[in-house]
């Protein structure tokens, strides 16, 4: 009978066959991205960004969070959005309004992840649905998250999470349909609503090229100069795609943008009135040296021109002061930490001690039973 294998020894096993083979992956990636370098930015695949304009901009951004303990036969829970606004002029910051929402109960056992995800979402429409209400609104609008419903929420086979995804579809189109006339660039004077999402596709758009995709690129590429110079090399995969993308977009330039509706994406996506009917134009940019890319998505889709995007990457650029890792423009990143700061103290346990005592002492009970006391009692 076989003895097994103990883990050190797999895994040094493991590190010795797979060395040479992640080197050469590397490698094969640096090696490409040196030959096409050239091609994408004369191609026009990297694009510098001018950083000119002086005009101030009011920017609002909206984060959210969520947190969940074990408790009760079921879960705690505790979901929070927070929006932040700042107006930049000539290097000037003024602070401006800060609004929130937050959202604390329990839920059964279940797919608690997917469904406190969800929640998030329902917190961050309720806070773009009082924001929109507003007479003066930003220039620009910031969500920390992408425009789109993730896969996974609609793929879940739990049906309280199947309700919540319902719930929230509901709601973001409805918010989508409401504001899609005043907004830019539809509206020549209308907000610009960005999302910053997670899971950045830094592969495109130089994976749609070398896919026979170029339809779905809004900017205009010389696509034969640089589809021969991907061929001169080996196949190119996604993975060396989004290194070679990481690796030659420098500070103060963009990526060319691309559509959603180009993408060959899941038609069932939600919400449906922003991926059908408004669609979503995706870009890269990267504003320091310290900083990594960053993806944005815009509303509006094809209705964006090279040179509106070119003048909010250098608005994007120019609000973000800071050049650290985790850099984004400057409300973002007080979102950002205004949530990092609140999750530090673990609210969840201090809710579920007064729970638990408002349940010892009886104080639920007498306030159902008050007003039924018999005459005389």
């Amino acid at each position: 009978m076989s003895e097994g294998q103990p883990l050190a020894q797999t895994l040094a096993a493991r590190m010795q066959l797979g060395l040479l083979g992640t080197a050469n992956t590397i490698a094969h990636s640096v090696r490409v991205g040196r030959g096409v370098a050239e091609s994408l930015k004369k191609g026009g695949v990297i694009r510098r960004v001018s950083l000119k304009s002086r005009a101030p901009v009011r920017l609002s951004a909206i984060c959210a969070v969520g947190r969940r303990a074990e408790a009760y036969g079921g879960y705690l829970y505790l979901a929070i959005a927070v929006r932040r606004d700042v107006t930049m002029h000539a290097g000037q910051i003024a602070y401006g309004i800060e609004d929130s929402v937050c959202e604390i109960d329990v839920l059964p056992y279940s797919d608690v992840r997917q469904r406190i995800g969800l929640k998030q979402y329902a917190m961050m429409y309720r806070l773009l649905k009082r924001l929109i209400s507003e007479p003066t609104k930003p220039d620009i609008l910031l969500l920390d998250r992408t425009l789109l419903l993730p896969k996974e929420f609609a793929n879940s086979d739990d049906i309280e999470v199947q309700k919540d995804f319902a719930a929230v579809a509901k709601m973001a189109n409805e918010f989508w349909r409401d504001i899609r006339e005043p907004l830019f660039p539809q509206a020549l004077d209308g907000m610009v609503i960005v999302g910053f999402p997670q899971v950045k596709r830094l592969d495109e758009p130089l994976w749609s090229i070398a896919n026979g995709r170029e339809d779905a690129l809004i900017d205009a590429v010389d696509i034969a100069s640089i589809r021969s110079a991907i061929e001169r090399g080996r196949a190119i995969d996604e993975g060396a795609a989004s290194r070679i993308m990481a690796t030659i977009l420098w500070p103060e330039q963009r990526s060319a943008a691309f559509a959603y509706s180009g993408l060959g994406l899941d038609p069932r996506a939600e919400p449906h009135v922003l991926h059908r009917e408004i669609d979503i134009a995706s870009l890269h940019y990267r504003s320091g040296l310290r900083t990594p890319p960053q993806q944005i998505e815009v509303a509006g889709g094809r209705a964006w021109t090279s040179e509106d995007l070119e003048r909010l990457t250098a608005k994007l650029i120019a609000a973000t002061p800071f050049d650290v890792p985790d850099s984004v423009p400057l409300p973002l990143w007080l979102a950002r930490r205004q949530l990092q700061d609140v999750t530090r103290i673990d609210w969840l346990k201090k809710y579920q001690e007064d729970v638990f005592q408002t349940l010892r002492s009886g104080e639920l009970d007498k306030a159902w039973l008050r007003g039924w006391e018999p005459e005389g009692a």
